[in-house]
């Protein structure tokens, strides 16, 4: 019989058959062995339910849900969470990747600091490679955050989004919460929000092992009028509900989301030609000018011509001594095998994601920056001068793509 997991990694998907292969496999690669993925999938039509299936051949960690009809992405994760058996709940999307020891890393530094949810950095690649979510803040230590921390965040100058924050939940903390089910944007905010004003003791670490891919699907979203109804809905409920004392914080979160919803309407007028309506909702809401402004000339830069992205393929050499380059590119990593500094995660992670790489990477160090390589076509890994361990050999026989060991 096998042990019940440690950790329940936990991933909706709708129709991410693109991205979704990578996603799993960067997931089944965690150092932390007692793991089950669970991958809810919200009625795909794409071909997602046989990329999982295929891959959960010979692999009984992976669990699948399919759902008959979409039912939006917290729906997706309550029945994962509903189905989980660990001690932990990990969220991670369906289009992103995770370093091979970030479970492991995140519930060990969990345990130390005492807290019910631990989360990192994200570090973005595609689009804005390189960035980090959390770059405002210029964290150096962990992170706290109280409800009202985590309202400022998202209204602070520059804006912070902290719901974007993949976190790893201790069940004790989760008790009967869950997502709600009539939101599809903001959604993560609000569980994480709730889990807060519960009691919840969460940290927020200053290093980043969690590959955040950003695409043209992720980018040029834009909040429906729906999407920001919900938005409403969920502060109406908190303020309903929630502590007097942050009854200030949450108005102005209402008075952002319901500029938001303002200007859905107005988008919605001006795209039916009713240009009189638009006219009185500007009037009414003069704030509108600014957005509308903006989002116009977002418009007419979408339909400049772009020159297209360098994908080419790049030989890079990983490592942290001076090694003979040999007809590759140099990129110098720290030298330790923890906690690098997110500056230097940034630009690996922008380097090797500009294209299909062939890499070389250097001892255990090389083994570490892999984690951080989001994808290649072919990586030679070179032994340091006392060989692989058996268990680095296993690490480097898991991941999710091609390696050679010299």
């Amino acid at each position: 019989m096998s042990l019940r997991p440690l950790v329940s990694i936990i991933m909706a998907n709708r129709n991410g058959e693109r991205f979704l292969e990578d996603a799993i496999k960067s997931v089944l690669c965690q150092t932390t062995g007692r793991i089950e993925l669970i991958l809810s999938d919200d009625a795909s039509t794409d071909d997602s339910l046989a990329i999982a299936r295929r891959l959960r051949q010979g692999d009984d960690r992976v669990k699948i849900i399919a759902a008959d009809a979409r039912a939006g992405p917290g729906a997706a994760r309550n029945l994962a969470l509903d189905a989980a058996r660990g001690d932990w709940v990990s969220i991670i999307d369906s289009d992103d990747l995770v370093h091979p020891a970030r479970t492991e890393r995140l519930i060990d530094r969990a345990d130390r600091l005492g807290v019910d949810i631990i989360a990192d950095d994200l570090v973005c690649f595609g689009a804005n490679t390189g960035r980090t979510l959390l770059g405002p803040k210029k964290l150096t230590e962990p992170w706290r955050p109280t409800p009202a921390d985590f309202l400022q965040a998202e209204m602070a100058s520059p804006l912070v989004p902290v719901g974007y924050l993949k976190p790893i939940i201790h069940r004790r903390a989760l008790n009967d919460i869950r997502y709600r089910t009539d939101m599809s944007v903001g959604e993560d905010f609000d569980f994480l929000f709730r889990l807060l004003l519960a009691g919840a003791k969460m940290a927020v670490l200053a290093e980043g092992y969690y590959l955040y891919r950003r695409h043209p699907g992720s980018i040029s979203h834009r909040l429906g009028e729906e999407d920001a109804a919900g938005m409403v809905r969920s502060v109406d409920d908190l303020m309903a509900t929630g502590p007097a004392a942050l009854s200030d914080l949450l108005a102005a979160r209402r008075r952002m989301h319901l500029s938001a919803l303002n200007f859905a309407r107005l988008v919605r007028l001006l795209k039916s030609r009713r240009v009189g309506a638009a006219i009185q909702l500007m009037a009414r809401h003069p704030g509108l000018a600014r957005p509308l402004l903006r989002s116009a000339r977002e418009s007419v830069r979408r339909r400049l011509p772009v020159s297209p992205q360098d994908t080419a393929k790049l030989d890079l050499l990983i490592s942290a001594s001076t090694a003979e380059a040999d007809g590759y590119e140099p990129v110098a990593i720290p030298g330790g095998t923890d906690c690098w500094p997110l500056a230097e995660v940034s630009r690996l992670v922008e380097k090797a994601g500009c294209g299909p790489s062939i890499l070389r990477a250097h001892g255990r160090a090389g083994l570490e920056a892999l984690g951080y390589c989001p994808g290649w076509q072919q990586a030679d890994l070179i032994a340091p001068e006392d060989g692989w361990t058996t268990h680095e050999r296993q690490r480097i026989a898991s991941l999710p793509w091609p390696v050679t060991m010299r």
